[in-house]
């Protein structure tokens, strides 16, 4: 399956903070069918954790808060440049998709 993912404009991604999240949860992403969009500051890397991805990682947290996720993150593994000046932003899942929760 291909994404329509696309990382959002560089004056979005410089500007964002983490008080942008709001209290959204796993659950939120679940409920509402939204992959989770991490782009990194630092090289513009971006990664989809979509719905399934998310239940798989975080199904026994569902009200773990995307801003605390936030900030355990960083642009690591193949490709990875290391930094910890993370962006995330919700995307509607391309497939279809329902939270069995």
């Amino acid at each position: 399956m291909t994404s329509t993912l696309k990382p959002p404009p560089k004056a979005a991604l410089e500007r964002f903070h983490v008080g942008q999240v709001g209290d959204d949860t796993v659950e939120t992403y679940l409920a509402k069918g939204w992959s989770l969009a991490i782009c990194c500051k630092g090289c513009a890397r971006l990664v989809e954790w979509t719905p399934p991805q998310l239940l798989e990682r975080f199904g026994d947290r569902p009200r773990l808060r995307i801003a605390a996720l936030v900030e355990r993150l960083a642009c690591g593994g193949d490709g990875g440049c290391g930094s910890r000046e993370i962006a995330v932003f919700p995307h509607l899942y391309d497939a279809p998709w329902t939270w069995p929760g």
